[in-house]
């Protein structure tokens, strides 16, 4: 014999969270602060390209008239160079990777607690990222409700 079996409609919403990062104004100030403080060291990798560049042109367009003491020295200073960039751009580039990374957790953070908000606010059972929806009608979407969420946090 069958149980009475009570049979409730399920509330589900999806949200895009990639959409909702990239179009909160705090992702833009979160890029804007990671790059101005990387500013300085980007800059003396930058230099240090052009440099490297200029000495490779010089030993190009000058190593026929450079005795070869003056070849080997700007050879040397290029290859000194380039180790000293391969030493800085590694490290910078890992750096400004975790930097990003670190931010883009808070970022993810943000978004889930709007999404908590909307979510009880609107009284949805359960909420989808995008991504997992084979299919969804664009009346379910609160990608823009959680937007607003996360603007309103600060």
């Amino acid at each position: 014999m069958a149980g009475n079996v009570a049979a409730k409609e399920m509330k589900i919403a999806f949200v895009d969270v990639q959409a909702v990062a990239a179009q909160i104004p705090q992702s833009a100030t979160i890029q804007e602060n990671i790059r101005t403080e990387f500013a300085a060291k980007i800059a003396e990798i930058g230099q240090l390209e052009k440099d490297i560049g200029f000495n490779i042109e010089k030993l190009r367009r000058d190593g026929p008239t450079m005795s070869e003491k003056q070849k080997q020295e700007l050879t040397d200073k290029v290859q000194q160079q380039r180790e000293q960039y391969e030493a800085t751009a590694r490290p910078l580039d890992e750096q400004i990777r975790a930097r990003q990374n670190e931010e883009r957790n808070k970022i993810l953070a943000m978004i889930k607690t709007a999404i908590d908000v909307v979510a009880d606010r609107e009284k949805f059972d359960v909420v989808l990222n995008a991504g997992a929806a084979v299919y969804a009608k664009p009346e379910f979407d609160i990608s823009d409700a959680v937007a607003a969420q996360v603007g309103k946090a600060k």
